[in-house]
């Protein structure tokens, strides 16, 4: 006679066979025989929070039959506040975190009071959800149609042109100000609420540039309000071919990528962290999914480890690590 554990974990292993995913179950349970808790650490919109709501609706169904995992929002500190719950969270694969650069990166790497964990240290690694590729733009009317231009005008008037970000110590804050800092000069932080009021305030002309994320501006760039100077990527990017890169336009030092992953926390089960893995990867895979993030801009990576995400954010961290320290970034 079977028991409900033992029913549970044949239900859980013909669904995952079904599903093509025939990674091991944990020999003391069979997980998940709860909800998982999503935790995205900002405010519902947007591409992260898009990316936790499309995992969280694939990845209970792809462990169990009955697997469900649900979003909790919990903005705050950089998206610092949503990343130390988490931390502090029991490790049973119950309580995750999809997060960012600025989550991950940026936060604890320039000091900020609610950041004080370590990426790897602090956290048990899943999988890279995927990889967004930022833009230089300013608004079609300002006369500024290169970058080269953009870099010019910064040099003639340091510290009094403005720029606008989504917030203060993200990945749009950090690539404008690091452009004006590779640039020899420095400019003027408008924070703002949010990648639609970033756009906006380059429309209105209360700030001249921005460096955000290709999927938060790309409707403004081909209506026409904003030009796209260059993206910061190493290579062009595929949708806008005739782009040049920062690097290759004038500042060779200049790369910068946000991206979104999944991690849990610090001493999670292997076998918990590899099934997670393998379901994440599975719902990047599906069609709906990947079409979704591609909308907002996000390459889908799939066919991320637990080792080798572990290897992402160390590289990572310590790329914006050297960023953070070069231009005094300090949040508190």
């Amino acid at each position: 006679m079977l028991t409900r554990r033992c029913l549970g974990s044949r239900t859980a292993t013909l669904a995952l066979t079904a599903t093509g995913l025939t990674f091991a179950r944990p020999a003391w349970a069979a997980f998940p025989d709860r909800p998982i808790t999503v935790i995205v650490p900002f405010a519902p919109g947007g591409a992260n929070d898009l990316a936790g709501r499309l995992l969280a609706d694939r990845i209970g169904p792809l462990l169990t039959a009955e697997g469900r995992a649900l979003v909790e929002n919990r903005p705050g500190g950089g998206s610092a506040i949503g990343a130390d719950y988490v931390r502090r969270a029991r490790p049973d694969g119950y309580t995750l975190l999809v997060g960012s650069a600025s989550t991950l990166a940026v936060a604890p790497a320039s000091g900020a009071s609610a950041a004080r964990y370590h990426p790897t240290g602090d956290f048990t690694p899943i999988t890279v959800v995927g990889t967004s590729p930022l833009g230089v733009v300013v608004p079609a009317n300002s006369g500024i149609t290169t970058l080269q231009q953009l870099v010019e005008r910064l040099r003639a008037e340091p510290g009094r042109i403005a720029y606008a970000s989504s917030g203060v110590g993200g990945v749009a804050h950090l690539g404008a100000d690091y452009l004006a800092n590779l640039a020899g000069t420095s400019a003027q932080h408008i924070p703002y609420r949010g990648g639609s009021q970033t756009a906006e305030s380059l429309i209105k002309g209360e700030t001249l540039y921005a460096v955000d994320q290709l999927g938060s501006v790309v409707g403004q760039v081909r209506d026409g309000a904003l030009r796209l100077l260059a993206v910061t990527t190493r290579q062009r990017d595929p949708n806008f071919p005739d782009v040049p890169t920062v690097a290759e336009a004038v500042l060779p030092d200049y790369e910068l990528t946000t991206w979104t992953v999944m991690v849990g926390p610090k001493d999670m089960p292997q076998d918990i962290a590899g099934a997670l893995s393998k379901a994440a990867n599975a719902a990047l895979a599906e069609p709906r999914v990947r079409e979704r993030l591609e909308s907002t801009g996000t390459t889908p990576v799939l066919d991320s480890t637990p080792a080798s995400t572990r290897a992402f954010l160390d590289r990572e961290f310590a790329l914006y690590q050297n960023i953070v320290q070069r231009i005094g970034l300090k949040l508190d």
